[in-house]
């Protein structure tokens, strides 16, 4: 193998059909059904599935669970957006391929499981969220989906059975 290549052991690409964004606007008040909304930076994994932090009082709902999630109006709105977005998930040696594609340092210690960080990758919008040391869902704008797969092949990125 080339000197640089990276290995991702396995990669898989689907619709974020499931992606619901909740605005708050006030987030003094409790939000209904117990949804538990992590700090900045972070996500919650729950049964109906997981809630990352990605702004200030933004939360991505990603579950099929959240579909009937309803906020007062006066508090927020919960909108389906997994239409403009693919979801793509590495498991293996993800870290250095997503530090190849853009400026983060996925090996600092504190970027672990549970874990949201809202960067550019391959000069795309995207959001990573730490599943598991060897496991990472990458959140890709899908107009740049064709994209960032390709920048990723360019720079050795290999598929299962190809490694």
């Amino acid at each position: 193998m080339p000197k640089g290549c990276v290995i991702v052991t396995e990669f898989m690409v689907s619709p974020a059909a499931t992606l619901f964004a909740l605005d708050l606007w006030d987030v003094s008040e409790p939000v209904p059904g117990d949804l538990a909304l992590p700090g900045p930076g972070r996500s919650a994994i729950g049964a109906g599935g997981a809630v990352l932090r990605v702004g200030p009082k933004c939360w991505w709902l990603n579950g099929a669970a959240f579909a009937t999630t309803n906020i007062a109006a006066a508090q927020g709105v919960v909108t389906a957006i997994g239409g403009g977005w693919v979801r793509v998930c590495l498991v293996g040696d993800w870290r250095d391929l997503v530090m190849q594609s853009g400026l983060i340092d996925a090996e600092d210690p504190a970027f672990g499981p549970g874990s949201v960080a809202v960067t550019p990758l391959c000069h795309a919008p995207c959001v990573l969220h730490v599943r598991s040391q060897t496991a990472c869902e990458v959140f890709v704008a899908a107009s740049y989906a064709g994209h960032c797969l390709a920048h990723w092949r360019d720079i050795g990125w290999k598929q299962g059975d190809d490694a």
